[in-house]
């Protein structure tokens, strides 16, 4: 090995965007859509689905990576439910040590 010092940038993990816009914002906004077109309100789930994008853009401005994605989890909105066995409760606000 040699002493010499490598930068790894912090986002080389990062998920990738479509867009600018996180997968988790892209699915909520999609989902919101769907539920439109099956309810037969097309235009309005439409304009909810951009609306919710153009907010998750301000929201996410000046937070943390994850941000959103942490929020629609407090709100119970499961994105990944295998990690409910291993992930505590939405929910619960204070731990005991």
């Amino acid at each position: 090995m040699s002493n010499e010092s490598y930068r790894i940038p912090q986002d080389v993990d990062a998920p990738i965007p479509i867009f600018a816009w996180e997968m988790t914002e892209v699915v909520v906004a999609i989902m919101v859509i769907g539920v439109g077109i099956i309810m037969r309100f097309f235009i309005p789930g439409l304009f909810a689905g951009i609306f919710l994008m153009m907010m998750a853009k301000k929201m996410r401005a000046g937070q943390k990576r994850g941000q959103v994605q942490h929020v629609l989890w407090r709100m119970g909105l499961k994105l990944d439910p295998l990690l409910g066995k291993y992930a505590p409760r939405p929910m619960r606000l204070e731990y005991i040590r």
